[in-house]
């Protein structure tokens, strides 16, 4: 077995408990304060904001980079999640006003392929900020 020095050495970083475990807490506020203040969300916006939370706590929290950041861009996307809902059920208004099966059947197919777009969309801007973060710090470092 290789020693938590080895494991992450060929990489040369290691990964930040303390940060994953202050994200733990604000991940589990949020999802809390979303289920409270938000009881007309659906199964499916409560669903993807729940996997954004839970994307983000597990692959952006270990990284190297000021809490504060993180944390803004933790809150910031779940704002583009609930802005993103807000628009999303909009849309299903007015394909309700036509009255078709066909734009139901759209809707249907379309809505968790839309809210996969707007998590890695949202979740690759954050990482790209935490990334032009870890180079800024290197040219400082350097020179």
């Amino acid at each position: 077995m290789a020693s938590k020095e080895g494991r992450c050495a060929h990489l040369g970083m290691r990964p930040n408990f303390f940060h994953v475990a202050v994200g733990s807490i604000l991940v589990a506020a949020i999802v809390f304060l979303h289920l409270q203040l938000t009881p007309n969300f659906n199964l499916s916006a409560l669903s993807s904001i729940g996997f954004f939370n839970m994307l983000f706590l597990f692959l952006l929290f270990p990284l190297e980079g000021p809490l504060i950041r993180k944390t803004v861009l933790l809150i910031g996307g779940n704002t583009v999640g609930v802005l993103w809902y807000f628009v999303q059920l909009s849309l299903e208004d007015v394909f309700l006003v036509l009255n078709t099966d066909t734009f139901k059947i759209i809707t249907l197919i379309v809505t968790p392929l839309i809210d996969f777009v707007w998590i890695v969309a949202v979740w690759s801007l954050s990482l790209s900020v935490l990334a032009s973060y870890r180079m800024k710090r290197e040219r400082l470092e350097k020179g």
